[in-house]
Parts: structure tokens; sequence; C-alpha cells
């Protein structure tokens, strides 16, 4: 037997007796890794803006209780939620398989919504040997999930932590040492560090690098809103309705724009630029950068109605609808979707006047590139009505799609960036009662 047999078989062996460790390995596109004292998920580095929501795991990976929760930490600006490992064995040696699966689909919908899933494997409760058994349990369970930030918590956190990286090396860990990225607690020690995770407050500068988590009560959600409320929000406001029709003026819309000037918008993506008014007097989506172009406010009921333009076969844009602060506006809110797809013969779930990836349009209405397209949208509590072009293209029931009837139903408009060209004008809303279409 030569020697690379022999180390061959003593590696099996060790693995098989439980007493070897893992083996780091690269991560995959959508996996969570450190880089540039950073933490990045495929090409881009990701802040970690977190609510701790106790008791969630427990009930389930089901819609009902996922995208609310989801959507509440979206909504105000957060970007990330964080469970408790739960379903271990009273002596922590093992893990209901249910709760890995409820990991990883956790995990997939807030990779899907450009959120991350933070999951605390063991908090500062229990005696020292269940939590020895759990972490160990938790890290041959989860030690392939690598698209959640893991983290540890509690007296004896160290110790536990550095047993977690030997038993699973490849998922980034969060403990107050040997973690991949350090738990502390206050702000001014975590600077401006992406490789601290600030625990149970706003970092001085929430903007910034460094990654928190917040306890999941009504004020951590009032003290987001206040920390990423942008500051055209809070600048007074007149619309100039000098470009509506009496008809409509008389009806009570007000134009969201006044062809000169972009001050009662701001940009998706904090400090991007991607929007600007062009010499003719309409919105351009020029370059890309931004995210999107949002209303000054939020809206609930109302119709919209726009002229939109998109130059070329292939072009893609939207208009994204009951917007979040942060997150993916078109699966938190929804998109109302937009392309250069006119020589379409049938509709499809990404096509034009889609609810993007969930439903398509009933017909193809838009015309040809380079012409501008006019569309009216109305939203009231549950019902969708589009019309493009004077064809209806959407006439729904959200409540009665499992997909669409737990996101939010208040929020920003925005005029999507999809890193293509695309023009807008004639802009205007009118806000409705509840019921009063």
């Amino acid at each position: 037997m030569n020697k690379l047999t022999c180390l061959i078989l003593m590696v099996l062996s060790c693995c098989l007796l439980g007493a070897c460790a893992s083996l780091p390995t690269p991560p995959g596109k959508d996996d969570l890794k450190i880089v540039d004292n950073q933490i990045y998920r495929s090409d881009k580095s990701f802040t970690v803006q977190a609510v701790h929501v106790p008791g969630l795991l427990e009930k389930g990976a089901g819609l009902e209780f996922m995208v609310p929760a989801m959507a509440r930490i979206a909504e105000v600006g957060g970007n990330a939620i964080c469970l408790d490992l739960a379903g271990f064995s009273p002596d922590g040696k093992s893990l209901d398989p249910a709760a890995v699966t409820t990991v990883a689909t956790y995990a997939e919908r807030a990779k899907d919504q450009r959120m991350v899933l933070v999951v605390r494997v063991v908090g500062a409760s229990g005696d020292a040997a269940f939590r020895q058994n759990a972490v160990e349990t938790a890290a041959r369970a989860l030690g392939g999930q690598r698209m959640a930030l893991f983290w540890i918590d509690g007296p004896d956190a160290a110790e536990l932590a550095a047993r977690f990286k030997e038993l699973a090396p490849n998922p980034v860990l969060a403990a107050p040492e040997n973690g991949d990225v350090q738990v502390v607690s206050d702000p001014a020690q975590a600077g401006d560090n992406g490789l601290m995770l600030l625990n149970g407050a706003l970092p001085l500068d929430p903007w910034g690098k460094t990654n928190y988590v917040m306890p999941g009560a009504d004020e951590t959600y009032a003290k987001l809103e206040e920390a990423y409320t942008n500051p055209v929000e809070r600048a007074p406001w007149t619309p100039d309705n000098s470009m509506l029709s009496e008809e409509e003026r008389n009806e009570g819309f007000i134009s969201l724009f006044n062809g000169k000037d972009l001050n009662n918008w701001w940009r998706f993506y904090h400090g991007k630029e991607s929007f600007r008014v062009s010499p003719e007097g309409f919105i351009e989506n020029y370059q890309a950068g931004a995210g999107g172009l949002v209303t000054r406010d939020r809206y609930e009921n109302f119709i919209l109605r726009l002229e939109y333009k998109l130059n070329a076969p292939d072009t893609n844009s939207g208009i994204h609808l009951w917007v979040p602060r942060a997150a993916r506006q078109s699966k938190i809110g929804f998109e109302f979707q937009i392309m250069g797809d006119s020589a379409l013969k049938e509709p499809h779930a990404t096509s034009t006047g889609a609810i993007y990836d969930v439903l398509p349009a009933l017909t193809v209405a838009t015309r040809p590139e380079g012409e501008w397209n006019e569309l009216e949208i109305i939203l009231q509590g549950s019902h969708l009505k589009a019309t493009l072009n004077g064809v209806v293209v959407q006439d729904v029931n959200m409540d009665e799609i499992e997909e669409l009837r737990y996101r939010l139903r208040r929020g920003f408009i925005d005029l999507q960036d999809h890193d293509d060209y695309a023009a807008f004008r004639n802009v205007r809303i009118k806000v409705l009662e509840p019921g009063n279409e």
C-alpha cells in the first residue's frame, strides 16, 4: 500500500469517526463570503441591517410567516432578518430536519428579495453541555448552508465559535471571538467596520459599512424609519399641476413630475445617480446605478398615470409599486413589467404588462420601440387594474394569488433603473379612499 493510499484511508477513517474537521471550499455565486474586510454576496459587498424576530422559525416556512416579517423589515430600511435556531432535542444532540429545511427556505427567500438571513445558533440561555452539543449539531446539519450568516451568542461564545468553525469552516460566522465577523455591543467600538456585527444598537452612521442586528420591537422599526428617511421626504413640496388637463385637476390628480427637475424624487440606492431631466422635459434613465427613482411620499390606494418610452428591442424597465425603503422592490412590493417586446406574440410572466415573475399580462398591448406608451394603474385594496394604450392588461384580486397576498400594500412608487435606457413623462397620481375608485 503506497503512502497516498494510506493518507486517504486515514482521512476517511477520521471523518467517519466524527473527529475530523471539514475542509474549506470555494463559495458559490449566492453564498456569503469575506472579501476586503467586508461581507460579500456574488460580486457586491453587503452590509447586514438585521432585525431579530424571535419565535419565527418554529412557525415554519409558510409564505404567511416569511413574507410579512421580511416585508416589515424592508419597509423601514432593513435588509436582513434574524431568527433563532430551534428544534434541538433536550440534550442538543439532534436537530429536527424540519428546522434545517426552514432555514434553507428562509435563506433562499431572503436571497431572492436581496436580503440576508441571520441564524442565531445559540443565545445566552441553556447550560454549557446543551450549548456545546447544539453548536456541534448545528455545524454538522447546516455546515453546507452558506447563504446565511450564523451567529453565536452567550458567555462561552468564543469557545463555541471555534468549535463551529472547526466543524463547519465554510459558512460566515459572527461571534465575539473566533468568528469571521466580530460581535460587539458598543456603537463607538464598532466604528465603521465591515467585519463587525453591532448587537442591539444602530451604528453611529446607519448608512455606513457596519453590520448590525436590532431587537424585533416596535421601537426598532421606528428607529429604522427615522434613520433611513430620505431628506427629500422631509423637504416641503408643492405639486406643479400646470401640466395637467383641467379635467384631471378637477378629478383630484396631482403631478409628480413638473418637466423641469426631480426635487420631489430620491434615488433608491443611496448616493447613486442614473436619472436626469432631458432637454425635451421628460425623465431619462440614462445610466445604471440608482436602482430606481422614488416618489417623495408613500401611497396605498391610487390611480397612477404616466407615459413611457423604450427605444430598443429587449430593453428592460418597470414601474415598482408599494416599494419598501430597502431590499428588492419587485419582490416585497411588486413590479409592473415594461420591456422592449412589441414583437412578442404571447405574453409571459416577465413581458410587458406582467406582475413581474408572477402573472403575465392578459394580452400584448405595447407600441413599437421608440413610441410613447400610455399607462394607467389603479390600486385599491387588493385589486389591481392596469390599462396599457387603452387595453386592459391586468385585472386581478391579489388576495387570490398566494405569492402576492402577503406583500406590502402601501409604499413608494419608483421608476426602475434596470441598466437600460428608459424615458418617462406626464407622471400624475390621484389618491383614492378605500372602496372609492
